[in-house]
């Protein structure tokens, strides 16, 4: 069996005010900071043989850390990327519904709209699934592997993993939201889920 550890980055910019972040390449915040001390003191005591992360700022300072005391490399894998919102990265809720009042309102009703330039959801569970898929592929019975990754691809890992049809937005149905710098974790064979949204190294 090979274990895949997801882990959210911690706190970054734009995260209390609820930004469309997306793929912008935004540095953790001094809050996310301190997340990261606890849980680099919490992943570094489990038996890790592998860091991946998404090629973003706040993935590679969130799980980074953790490679270092462990003494291994740091891997990136573009696919573990958060969602593309095209034009609507780094906006508030308020500015894009200002913009894209039609579209904005069909996303709140739930609706797997593409971001204009952007994606969709559908999109980022495709490259998602495959990428954690080669991943685990890659491992040998036993391998503990973290995974610095990003809220929406947790969530759309989470749905493939149970089966859980994507139906429209994945900030929705069963799971109810992948908080920063928790963890989340798949067995493989499966994919199976074995852990969900665990924070237990924060406050």
């Amino acid at each position: 069996m090979v274990t895949l550890l997801l882990v959210r980055h911690a706190e970054a910019e734009g995260n209390a005010e609820r930004r469309f972040i997306g793929q912008t390449d935004v540095p953790l915040t001094g809050h996310g900071h301190r997340q990261v001390e606890r849980l680099t003191d919490r992943l570094a005591a489990l038996p890790i043989s592998r860091v991946v992360s998404s090629d973003l700022r706040r993935c590679r300072d969130t799980v980074g850390p953790t490679a270092d005391r462990l003494g291994l490399d740091l891997e990136t894998d573009r696919r573990l990327r958060e969602i593309e919102n095209g034009a609507w990265n780094g906006l508030l809720p308020e500015e894009i519904e200002a913009g894209w009042p039609d579209l904005f309102s069909r996303y709140r009703a739930g609706e797997d709209v593409y971001r204009p330039r952007g994606e969709r959801w559908a999109d980022v569970t495709e490259r998602v699934s495959q990428a954690l898929a080669d991943i685990a592929g890659a491992g040998s019975d036993g391998d503990v592997v973290v995974v610095g990754t990003h809220a929406g691809p947790t969530l759309a890992a989470l749905r493939w993993a149970t089966g859980v049809p994507l139906d429209g937005n994945v900030f929705g149905g069963p799971f109810d939201g992948i908080g920063n710098a928790s963890i989340s974790a798949l067995s493989f064979p499966g994919p199976r889920l074995a852990r969900y949204n665990d924070a237990a190294h924060l406050d």
